[in-house]
This record gives structure tokens, C-alpha cells and sequence, in this order.
């Protein structure tokens, strides 16, 4: 899982620090979160 984290890191990175690469860089994170938002809500209504 670490290293699927940093790869995920590094990709994102990649894509903010490339010009004209903010909007997309912005995109992929915010779905993201909120996909990992909606995952732990999930996990948590099922508790």
C-alpha cells in the first residue's frame, strides 16, 4: 500500500507542476478525496 501511495503521490505531482497541468492536477485530487470520503462514510454507516 506504501508504495501505491507514493506512486499515486508522485503522479500527482508530475501532473500540478506540469504548465497548464493545475486544473487537471486539481480534478484527479478532489475525486480522489472524494472517493476516499465516500469509502470511509461507507465503512462507517456499516459499523
Amino acid at each position: 500500500m506504501q508504495r501505491d501511495h507514493l506512486k499515486k503521490t508522485g503522479i500527482a505531482a508530475a501532473i500540478m507542476l506540469m504548465p497548464g497541468g493545475f486544473i487537471l492536477g486539481a480534478t484527479i485530487a478532489a475525486r480522489y478525496w472524494r472517493a476516499r470520503r465516500a469509502a470511509a462514510a461507507s465503512a462507517e454507516s456499516h459499523d
